[in-house]
């Protein structure tokens, strides 16, 4: 493999002249590539080896020729003007060919696996595959090129374990979900670009980031092991020896020490055992503690949540939260949406958030998926168009299995993640009858049982009274303030513009482009192109809620709802402060982050009162687990006007 001049995988070379600097980096004017014999030549022996700690990126050609003299000198010399860091497609392409068209002495009939990090870079290759001369257009019936990554539908994964032809290569292309998840018994060839993408935690931003990282020996041994599953197999690492050696980690990071810790630490909570110590007291005794701000991080999320009090003891919320084996926004999502009486909705956003959207994306169909998608879009949530499609998937498989798949097919949904929804949705029921906040003693067959006319038998098995409030479609966007809170999103609107019309000015709806994004904790952010409310000109309210936000290229909001006032005022942490000004009553809450002004002092008191009212309900479901909050007076004349006060807005 040879790399050209301005190839947008080189890297700048320097001079000798000037000498290397502390980092071992070349310092002085640039080389060119031509000069790089002559510059290795004329500074023979004049070079000491390099540490081992120094990269080879930071290597100039003479210690470059040094540490790899056992290797020719025109591998070295590509070794020398490569940018290492780069993920070198054309380096991919290249072995491809060689792999396939190469005279050597391997075996040459096998499938191919290309290990790469993210979707992005799958489709790059992929598209850069078709646009060449051996694997395009006009080969293709000679090749199978088959993009695996965790977006695509079950279906289009499956293509992966169908043997291909013995006149045809097949060429998968996957993230590390082949690493481990799967075994391709017919790869007979692993090319490894070393990186995979890894969910890191910011504590101080409460954020996922998907980074892009280098991958650990222990992954490197793994992806080797995925060659020759039934013979013999070869993998081709495309990262130095050195590199391995001396620069990778010997196993990935410890999950504890990059996930959110928020479930774990409700546990210990929990647990009489650790009744008497701290938190951090009982991690640091872990092999691998997570740090302290990690630790400290949950607990103000906790407390952001109301699972949490001020000394750090649960509350009656959180003991309920930390009773479900769900994520701790999860659970509170299930719990409201049984007070609230829009149980069977919120069970299917809840599903959702714990699994995957049963939405997917084919390769090449990006532009015809989102258009379907949006044809589900309500209320401008990601959450109410997922339940709409659920919804449409429950009706039409009453008429039939076929209709039903006509039906994923025609709009781009997973019939195994809409089943696997169904099955969670089944499975939160029984939870929540086993503690108390819904009939008892559901079990899985009653809900088999009620599983009639297509439906997931959830809204049957558990009754009017409990679903009487899910079709207020307000009320239902209103938990998931309860549930996500403090995700909170303002949208800020450029100042208003008119534009002439034969009735005369007319308010000018602004672009997309012109709408601003913006959360408490980041600053600006973006909302995710695969949300519905990506391109949206007009938002009723100023507020979004989201579930997740990550950092790639920018901060993005990955999916997100539209929320009115109230549902923050009455279901966000902490308190709400009252205040006159200019003779109006304006509310807030979150340091005056979420504002509204109320119509009168009795609409501003009657907000607090409901939230202290509701506080208390569920301090005495925790004393008297038998008490039922849909029936008992107290209880229903609280819900009941909450749930009037949200639809009214």
């Amino acid at each position: 493999y040879s790399l050209e001049d301005k190839s947008p995988y080189s890297r700048p070379l320097k001079h000798k002249s000037a000498g290397p600097n502390q980092s071992g980096r070349a310092a002085g004017k640039e080389l060119r590539l031509e000069d790089w014999d002559d510059e290795l030549v004329n500074s023979r022996g004049a070079c000491q080896p390099a540490s081992d700690k120094i990269a080879d990126m930071n290597l100039t050609p003479q210690q470059m020729r040094l540490r790899y003299q056992d290797y020719s000198g025109s591998t070295v010399k590509v070794l020398s003007v490569m940018d290492l860091m780069k993920i070198n497609y054309d380096l991919i392409i290249h072995l491809l060919e060689w792999i396939v068209l190469g005279d050597h002495e391997l075996a040459q009939e096998g499938a191919i696996l290309v290990f790469l990090p993210g979707f992005a870079e799958i489709q790059t290759l992929y598209d850069m595959l078709l646009s060449t001369s051996e694997f395009g257009i006009r080969n293709k019936g000679r090749y199978k090129i088959i993009p695996l990554h965790s977006t695509l539908s079950s279906e289009d994964q499956n293509a992966v374990f169908m043997k291909a032809r013995e006149d045809i290569v097949k060429i998968v292309i996957a993230t590390n979900i082949a690493e481990t998840s799967i075994t391709i018994d017919d790869i007979v060839y692993v090319i490894d670009a070393g990186r995979m993408k890894e969910k890191r935690y910011d504590q101080a931003k409460s954020m996922e980031s998907l980074e892009t990282v280098w991958v650990s020996k222990a992954n490197a041994v793994q992806r080797k092991g995925r060659a020759g599953r039934v013979r013999e197999g070869f993998c081709f690492h495309l990262f130095t020896s050195h590199h391995f050696n001396f620069h990778l980690r010997d196993q990935p990071i410890p999950e504890i020490q990059r996930a959110c810790l928020e479930q774990l630490v409700l546990k210990i909570k929990m647990l009489p055992l650790f009744k008497e110590q701290q938190v951090e007291a009982v991690l640091e005794k872990l092999i691998e503690p997570p740090s302290a701000e990690a630790i400290n991080g949950a607990v103000r999320r906790l407390s952001d949540l109301g699972a949490l009090d001020a000394s750090v003891e649960l509350t009656p919320l959180g003991y309920y939260v930390g009773s479900l084996p769900v994520d701790v926004r999860i659970g509170k999502l299930m719990l409201f949406g049984a007070i609230f009486r829009c149980l069977d909705p919120t069970l299917t956003i809840a599903a959702t958030l714990s699994f995957k959207s049963p939405f997917v994306t084919p390769f090449g169909l990006k532009h015809e998926a989102d258009d379907k998608r949006k044809e589900f879009a309500m209320g401008n949530s990601d959450y109410l168009t997922v339940l709409n499609a659920y919804k449409g998937w429950c009706k039409v498989k009453d008429r039939g299995a076929h209709q039903a798949y006509v039906y994923c097919q025609e709009n781009f949904l997973s019939v195994k993640t809409l089943q696997m929804l169904a099955s969670l949705k089944q499975q939160y029921v029984e939870l929540l009858s086993d503690i108390g906040f819904i009939q008892s003693g559901i079990q899985q067959k009653d809900l088999e049982r009620a599983a009639r006319g297509g439906s997931d038998g959830v809204a049957n098995a558990t009754g009017i009274e409990a679903n009487v409030n899910s079709n207020n479609w307000k009320l239902v966007s209103a938990m998931l303030v309860a549930a996500l809170y403090p995700n909170v999103v303002q949208v800020l609107t450029p100042d208003t513009r008119y534009h002439a019309s034969s009735s005369g000015a007319v308010v000018r709806a602004p672009n997309a482009e012109e709408l601003k994004f913006k959360t408490k904790q980041d600053g600006y952010v973006s909302i995710h192109p695969s949300s519905v409310n990506f391109q949206v000109r007009h938002y009723p309210s100023p507020y979004l809620v989201y579930h997740e936000k990550i950092k790639t290229t920018k901060v993005y909001i990955r999916d997100c709802s539209m929320v009115s006032v109230y549902p923050l005022l009455l279901f966000a942490g902490g308190s709400i402060s009252m205040d006159l000004y200019h003779g109006n009553f304006i509310l807030s809450v979150d340091d005056g982050w979420i504002q509204f002004m109320a119509a009168s002092p009795q609409v501003a008191e009657l907000i607090k009162e409901l939230r202290s009212e509701l506080d208390q309900l569920l301090s005495d479901k925790m004393y008297q687990p038998d008490m039922d909050l849909l029936t008992c007076p107290r209880g229903s004349k609280i819900i009941n006007c909450i749930v009037s006060l949200i639809s009214s807005q």
